[in-house]
């Protein structure tokens, strides 16, 4: 039964390497970039420091814009509600456009290559838009005339009071003599590499995914690595209802076409440093001394379901969960559930890992009671082994006779440790992809559950409680010399894998540990009880 055990150990500490490499798979591709091209990397060229002057700065009570005067383009967004760094007073910046790193939200017409195409300053003299408390929207115009007069539109952006969706709407007026043929398009274009973060940003460590995601009328949910953008895959298609977006942990920037017209969904590298993804509207006509409206949607903020329901019925798929989505959805939901009553993340993990060993807990105590009678029958297994060393197939069909005779089944003891991983992996993922466990303390040290413990406390008392949980259930009194030794090694190992992990999820390892032991304990003091009865 011993081997069995080691073997799901090891399995799982394999599976434990498969995520640190998953996580790093960023990193891989990085080195590649690295090697091939990190020393042509482009800094910013059209970066300037930002002159209020130059910009319009609109505020809601979630976001913070900053739109080129000029070009209409968003070049900074700030995430109000969202800290850049714990403890400090800086909203996170989605957007940014500096000198080491660039991410903007562009938007524009084609059909109009003739004409210089920059808002004119005279038209547009207001610089600063706040939405007050009486406000339930704010629209914020930006005019467009043709030096000849004869076309004009007006680039509105609309803002609602609690969102974090904009509307960008075009109004466009044709008086010439004859049709305009013209698209609307809208892109993202992002830095593959923060230059500036070169030497630190790519250590050691588990990394989420961050790259291109769309959706289109062929597959609802898809994503490709920034790195693999004109070197393996890119993407294309149409879509009528459905998006395309940068994401990121927590946070995504996503276009939302209008849905009257079909959308060709695109990407690019622009450069050895930044890449591009967007839609373009497929063309249509402005009849002559007539008028037309075309408009778009740009969600930037957090990855929240109920929020990106308002905009697509699919954009929250992003909440990337991975394989386990079915296990990490529910999941979410009862900690999310556990947490309007103790407000407090983790201690709502603490109460979510008592109610899951608590549900467990029938299935354990056929395993501890399949472990307790393994033990009793090991001096009969010895000699065994003994007496037919040299004669594997007798030795295994003895065995197997005192299996049978003790009802013992040596497999069907293991099913928590089976059981078990999904649940260790699916709450994995949800640390990682909930924004609301972004930034949630736990108490004293450990201000960020989603984040590993600076100090590195919980994963030592992981170790501690893994060790302590190896010598209550005995196993190293009944296993040889060379499988006493990995089994020694095994709380240290787990230690050192979990040194990256997120604080909430060892904080659920340590909490499972311990419940294990006093439920071993119970266990094992019943089956005393029953046997000395006997």
């Amino acid at each position: 039964m011993y081997w069995i055990r080691n073997t799901f150990i090891l399995i799982f500490l394999f599976v434990l390497a498969f995520f640190v490499y998953k996580f790093n798979n960023e990193n891989f591709f990085y080195k590649a970039f690295q090697k091939e091209k990190l020393s042509n990397i482009k800094i910013n060229e059209s970066y300037k420091k930002l002159d209020l002057k130059d910009v319009i700065s609109i505020q809601t009570d979630t976001l913070k814009i900053f739109i080129d005067k000029k070009t209409g383009d968003i070049i900074k967004a700030d995430l109000l509600k969202y800290k850049e760094k714990i403890n400090k007073s800086d909203s996170f910046s989605l957007l940014k456009s500096e000198k080491n790193f660039l991410y903007q939200a562009n938007s524009g017409l084609t059909g109009l290559s003739n004409y210089n195409f920059v808002y004119d300053e005279k038209y547009n003299k207001l610089n600063n838009f706040l939405i007050t408390d009486s406000q339930k929207e704010l629209k914020v115009p930006m005019k467009w005339i043709s030096s000849d007069g004869n076309i004009s539109f007006i680039k509105t952006f609309i803002f609602e009071k609690g969102k974090y969706f904009i509307e960008i709407k075009y109004d466009i007026l044709n008086k010439t003599n004859k049709p305009l043929n013209i698209s609307m398009y809208g892109n993202l274009k992002q830095s593959i590499i923060d230059s500036q973060k070169v030497n630190n940003n790519y250590s050691f460590g588990l990394k989420t995914f961050r790259g291109a995601a769309y959706s289109n009328d062929e597959e609802k949910y898809s994503k490709i690595n920034f790195f693999s953008i004109d070197k393996k895959e890119n993407i294309s298609g149409y879509t009528k209802n459905n998006w395309i977006a940068m994401v990121q942990p927590y946070f995504v920037t996503a276009w939302i076409p209008d849905t009257f017209v079909k959308n060709k969904i695109f990407s690019e590298k622009i450069d050895s440093n930044v890449v591009s993804v967007g839609y373009t509207t497929e063309n249509f006509n402005i009849n002559s001394n007539s008028s037309q409206s075309i408009s778009s949607k740009l969600w930037i903020g957090p990855k929240i379901k109920k929020n990106m329901l308002e905009v697509s019925d699919s954009l929250y798929l992003t909440i990337d969960y991975g394989f386990l989505w079915f296990f990490s959805q529910p999941l979410f939901k009862l900690l999310n559930y556990l947490n309007s009553f103790f407000n407090n993340w983790g201690i709502s993990i603490i109460a979510i890992t008592c109610i899951i060993k608590l549900i467990m807990f029938p299935i354990s105590k056929v395993q501890y009671t399949q472990m307790a009678k393994m033990r009793s029958i090991q001096g009969e297994v010895n000699e065994i082994k003994k007496k037919y060393k040299d004669n594997k197939s007798v030795l295994n069909k003895k065995i197997i006779d005192l299996y049978k005779k003790n009802d013992i089944n040596p497999i069907g003891g293991f099913l928590p440790l089976i059981i078990q991983m999904p649940i260790f992996l699916s709450l994995y993922y949800m640390l990682i992809e909930s924004v609301e466990l972004r930034h949630s303390p736990f108490f004293l040290w450990i201000n960020d559950l989603s984040d590993k413990d600076p100090y590195f406390v919980l994963p030592i008392l992981m170790g501690i409680t893994t060790f302590l949980l190896q010598k209550i259930s005995g196993n190293e009194d009944n296993i040889d010399e060379t499988q006493k030794k990995i089994m020694q090694f095994m709380p240290i190992v787990f230690t050192i894998f979990f040194l990256w992990f997120p604080s909430g999820l060892v904080l659920y390892y340590i909490v499972s540990n311990i419940l294990t032991i006093i439920q071993q304990k119970i266990i094992y003091k019943q089956l005393k009880k029953e046997k000395n009865k006997l």
